[in-house]
């Protein structure tokens, strides 16, 4: 009998170990489950419908997390993530599908998308990077009944033969006025051909980029005195001027105009004073015209604009005879 009682405790004892086994695997499966999960969680955040939700969770496709969220996307609906797939702390951005009237070539009509920027419906119509361009522009933000225009941009490639101006070759001329110029040889235009690539919005040129250029005739230079002299002889000698010009000139008496003889600077009109634009010498200028003498420029005139003058001569006759006539005109030093 007590050799019965000894097998059957080790039996009991047997099976009791078998199942602590068991059992301990068993919590040790849940835990590495539960652990791995825990670890595979991570933090997400969705913007939609005007809420702002974070939530943890173990998915990584985009539309599983929006329906954890209770976020379900219609037809045209779009969303985006801020990161290029899911990870901890990126954020989901819905986006609900709105109508937007969108412009093209001045006909109208509306779509409805959930795209969220204007370059973006561009795309989808047809109209991507280098084909339109938005107005806004294409980073705008959708909004429902936004107008969107879409310009078309086309392009054409042609090959023209182009004139080529000549250079100019400069020769500096100590006796020459500073500041004038006189043309010793004209030059002649070369020819090039070149490819063009002419750019349209909406069928309207609007920009020429130069693809190749080829010269087939090489242009002549255009030689040109340029003056160096600083000095021009006076009745009170050789003075310094700072430039010189080739002007039209006529004559007017003190008592033209209003009849008052008085100039735009106050002072009273007399030999000596001399009409010019204020744009090209300053009132208040001391200047030399060969043939005329030392003046000041003190008034203006309304036909007095450009290169022109207007000499102050108090004689009628003399005024009379003097006429219309080109003249040098020195800006003196100060």
């Amino acid at each position: 009998m007590s050799g019965l009682k000894t097998i059957s405790l080790r039996k009991i004892w047997a099976n009791l170990d078998r199942g602590k086994t068991i059992l301990v695997v068993a919590l040790i499966i849940t835990t590495l489950v539960i652990t791995g999960a825990v670890w595979a969680s991570k933090n997400v955040t969705v913007v939609a419908d005007g809420k702002r939700t974070t939530i943890y969770t173990v998915h990584e496709n985009p539309e599983d997390i929006l329906r954890q969220t209770g976020i379900y996307l219609a037809g045209k609906d779009e969303f985006r993530l801020s990161t290029p797939k899911v990870t901890a702390g990126t954020v989901i951005t819905v986006y609900r599908a709105v109508p937007v009237e969108v412009v093209v070539k001045g006909q109208s009509r509306v779509v409805i998308t959930g795209l969220p920027t204007a370059g973006e419906v561009a795309a989808s119509l047809g109209y991507g990077p280098g084909k339109g361009r938005t107005e806004p522009g294409e980073a705008t933000l959708v909004k429902p009944m936004m107008k969107l225009r879409i310009i078309e941009l086309t392009e054409n490639v042609v090959t023209q033969k182009v004139p080529v101006p000549p250079p100019v070759v400069r020769q500096p001329d100590g006796t020459l006025e500073r500041g004038l110029e006189e043309v010793l040889d004209e030059g002649e235009e070369g020819l090039k051909e070149a490819t063009v690539r002419l750019h349209f919005e909406d069928g309207a040129q609007t920009a020429t980029t130069t693809v190749a250029e080829k010269v087939l005739v090489e242009p002549k230079p255009q030689i040109l005195r340029v003056g160096t002299r600083e000095t021009v002889q006076t009745s009170r000698g050789t003075m310094r001027f700072r430039q010189a010009f080739v002007m039209e000139a006529t004559a007017y008496l003190p008592t033209d105009g209003g009849g008052h003889g008085i100039t735009a600077s106050g002072l009273a009109a007399r030999h000596g004073i001399v009409a010019v634009d204020p744009a090209v010498i300053p009132l208040g200028t001391r200047v030399y015209v060969p043939g005329y003498g030392l003046a000041l420029a003190a008034d203006t005139g309304s036909a007095i604009i450009g290169n022109k003058i207007d000499l102050c001569i108090e004689d009628h006759d003399a005024a009379w005879h003097f006429g219309r006539r080109m003249v040098k005109v020195y800006v003196l030093a100060d």
